[in-house]
């Protein structure tokens, strides 16, 4: 396999922490007085607090403290009791009744009801809304409240993606009184929103009337922003933070480090190459199959991932029941004679020059843009790198109007996420513009589908036609990785979400 460098830039995170590994841990973090306050390095500000319009990790991460879904997932991904006690699927998988837990209430002070639940889901099916959650819903005819801890979805088709979508935190429930939710975060979760210092902190409270007995752990979170990895390592070694996340390359060198102890766990996450079929030359299968044919995905898994990711299909190899081993994908075998030759029958034999855009602030998109730019050199296309800060990232992103982006997506709790939310021409996420009507038939199946094994080779044959039509690629799945001081107790990261962890840590 061909060898990528990586830039001397990137690689200042593991110097800076190997020349001061010498230094003495400086002062851990002071609490405020009689407070079990954990400080946790963020990378990012938030960019919107509206679970139902704000899909940006470093929202996400905040606003899933404070709002609550009417069900959870544990980190098995079995799916559990959230805002609603219990379930019942009734009349053929077309009405599903929840009973709400009674009693909960919201941030306000108020009682949230059966009519608050009515409203999330109203809200979220809202065109004028512009949910990012809105495709999980389509199913619903209906909503009907007989009483107040009562709601009783009607639906036009079985929808065997439901129950796990209402895990969701795009899937929150809000108050209905509440006008402007990117001003106002007000939920019924365990944290409460204190306060924000734009580029400098995010704090939460603890929720005292929480509905769940004995969460959260802690009396507060403060996210402290630290967009600068290196800075982030030496806040967490010197006990100025109690965790944060780190790459590989970062928790390998703090695994001897005084104090400080490294977590890691699969994620159902996965990085990819996203084109805009919609823009010349991309709306050519033949250009998208020759990038396919032209990228190495096990030298980004070694030289971005240092070997801790996997390779992965549409659906990531986590989700076992529904990944497919990508040893069945033709354009995962690497092939530049044959990507030049696609290059050349779609008229591009020259090749031609374009941008890939990426994160300025995440490493391993920065990385991977690299090694893209560099293998795609090999078949005459020249790539130029944008470098975009988060916001302007995401509202391109959310745009439509990229050409190429790297970036990272999560498989979510159910294969229909993956599937029918990212790419087919109702999914709320499909900003990539691609259209085949052959999957979107096979991707709505699958959704009406209750049987296991027919689901499952439904969209056996749907992640097939996905690659061979390749608006993304998928690239690699990666572990992630967390660095936690020793004072912290209870923290246990797992694919089914950092807030999972954070309402069971606390600071001995």
């Amino acid at each position: 396999m061909k060898k990528y460098w990586v830039p001397a830039a990137l690689l200042s995170v593991s110097m800076i922490l190997s020349a001061c590994s010498g230094d003495k841990p400086a002062a851990e973090q002071k609490q405020p007085k009689g407070e079990s306050q954990l400080v946790i390095a963020a990378d990012q500000d938030p960019v919107g607090l509206d679970p139902h319009k704000v899909p940006a990790a470093s929202s996400l991460r905040i606003y899933s403290l404070v709002y609550d879904s009417l069900t959870t997932m544990d980190a098995e991904f079995n799916l559990q009791s959230g805002l609603a006690d219990k379930w019942e699927t009734i009349d053929n998988g077309k009405t599903i009744k929840f009973q709400l837990h009674p009693g909960v209430k919201f941030h306000n002070g108020r009682e949230m009801t059966s009519e608050d639940v009515k409203f999330t889901f109203e809200r979220i099916l809202d065109p004028k809304t512009g949910s990012i959650a809105k495709s999980y819903f389509t199913s619903i005819d209906k909503i009907e409240t007989p009483d107040k801890n009562t709601v009783v979805f009607k639906l036009k088709t079985p929808d065997s993606a439901f129950l796990a979508n209402t895990s969701s935190s795009f899937a929150s429930i809000v108050p209905k009184e509440v006008a402007d939710l990117n001003k106002e975060a007000v939920g019924t979760g365990p944290f409460k929103l204190e306060k924000i210092e734009q580029g400098q902190y995010v704090l939460l409270k603890k929720n005292p009337d929480y509905f769940k007995q004995g969460l959260p752990k802690a009396d507060s979170i403060k996210f402290t922003i630290m967009k600068d990895e290196a800075e982030r390592l030496a806040a967490i070694r010197g006990g100025k933070v109690d965790l944060t996340t780190v790459s590989a390359d970062s928790a390998k060198l703090l695994e001897n480090s005084k104090g400080v102890s490294v977590k890691n766990y699969q994620s159902m996450e996965y990085s990819y190459l996203g084109m805009n079929v919609k823009k010349k030359p991309f709306d050519d299968p033949r250009v998208r199959q020759a990038i396919s044919y032209a990228v190495d995905r096990n030298a980004i898994v070694q030289t971005v991932w240092k070997s801790q990711a996997s390779l992965t299909g549409p659906i990531a190899p986590a989700q076992k029941t529904w990944a497919l081993d990508t040893g069945v994908f033709p354009s995962y075998k690497r092939d530049i004679e044959k990507a030049k030759q696609l290059l050349k029958e779609a008229g591009y034999a020259d090749g031609f020059k374009t941008v890939i855009q990426t994160a300025s602030t995440y490493p391993d998109m920065i990385e991977t843009a690299q090694v893209l730019q560099q293998q795609l050199k090999e078949i005459g296309i020249n790539a130029e790198i944008q470098q975009l800060e988060w916001g302007t990232y995401v509202n391109t992103w959310k745009s439509k109007d990229m050409t190429l982006m790297v970036g990272r997506n999560t498989s979510g709790t159910d294969p229909d996420r993956s599937m029918r939310f990212f790419f087919s021409t109702t999914g709320s996420a499909n900003v990539w513009n691609y259209s085949n009507p052959d999957y979107d038939k096979l991707v709505q199946k699958a959704l009406e589908t209750t049987d296991v094994a027919e689901r499952k080779k439904i969209y056996e044959d749907a992640q097939k036609m996905l690659v061979q039509d390749a608006p993304n690629l998928f690239l690699a799945s990666p572990k992630y990785f967390y660095a936690v001081r020793d004072n912290i107790e209870g923290f246990v990261p797992s694919a089914a979400g950092e807030a999972l962890a954070l309402i069971q840590t606390s600071k001995k």
